[in-house]
């Protein structure tokens, strides 16, 4: 078992070096973008203060692929000191098909089942109980939560001219709960001519590089909160960070 245990540290290790060294190749241009202020931070000390401290999920509406790449290049630079600064994401089990759970752990992602299936349900009990694992490492998360897309949904919640997809599956959130993890909400905010159509990864990077009329995206770090009590309210906790995603933070 100690061996096992080494083992897994092991792969841990090497699996946010090799994260922290694709985020490189991935994070010059991306503050390159930052100065030419076509992406624009707000709330960036607010969250490189709470990762530092580790123990966080973000969890940010979805109006497209791009920004579940995006996400992590904001801790790039601390990351290169620290391995802790490079949160780990959530992505749908389609992403990376070719790659196996292990592939997957070392791009310090692990793979969720956005669909209603035996099979989904099975991969989300264990993806969780892998995410307690981490939170215990005070690692943090990046998170998309079904249903919460911009356009694409059905039933939508809106705040002023803020709008996305209402939340369908928080179970990640009672992970956070049992573990006391900070609940850090981002709303993205993109250009109608970026978000338009729902692009991929390889069409939403296009627009971002070439297409002035899709500028700036902005990331929006709102106010971070812990769930607290004894006992977890899925429906309430959902609505309630559904509000805290799209409500702008108030200036300190």
């Amino acid at each position: 078992m100690q061996r096992g245990r080494k083992d897994r540290l092991a792969s841990l290790s090497s699996g946010l070096a090799m994260a922290v060294l694709l985020g490189t190749l991935l994070g010059l241009p991306f503050w390159l973008l930052g100065l030419l202020r076509v992406i624009r931070i707000s709330g960036y000390w607010r969250a490189v203060h709470y990762v530092r401290r580790g123990r966080v999920l973000i969890v940010a509406n979805h109006p497209s692929l791009i920004e579940t790449f995006l996400i992590p290049l904001v801790f790039w630079p601390w990351a290169m000191f620290s391995l802790r600064m490079f949160p780990w994401s959530l992505p749908d089990k389609k992403l990376f098909k070719g790659l196996t759970p292990e592939g997957h752990e070392r791009l310090c992602c692990i793979r969720v089942g956005r669909d209603d299936t035996l099979e989904s349900r099975k991969l989300n009990w264990s993806a969780m109980k892998r995410v307690m694992e981490l939170f215990e490492r005070r690692q943090s998360f990046i998170a998309h939560l079904e249903g919460g897309r911009t356009v694409k949904q059905a039933e939508h919640v809106s705040v002023g001219p803020n709008r996305m997809g209402r939340i369908r599956n928080g179970q990640v959130l009672k992970a956070a709960w049992k573990k006391r993890a900070w609940i850090l909400p981002l709303h993205v905010g993109m250009t109608e001519a970026m978000s338009r159509d729902l692009p991929g990864f390889g069409e939403s990077l296009r627009r971002l590089l070439f297409s002035p009329r899709c500028w700036p995206i902005r990331l929006e770090f709102r106010r971070p909160y812990r769930i607290v009590g004894p006992t977890f309210d899925e429906e309430a906790e959902k609505r309630r960070l559904e509000l805290a995603i799209l409500t702008p933070a108030l200036p300190a």
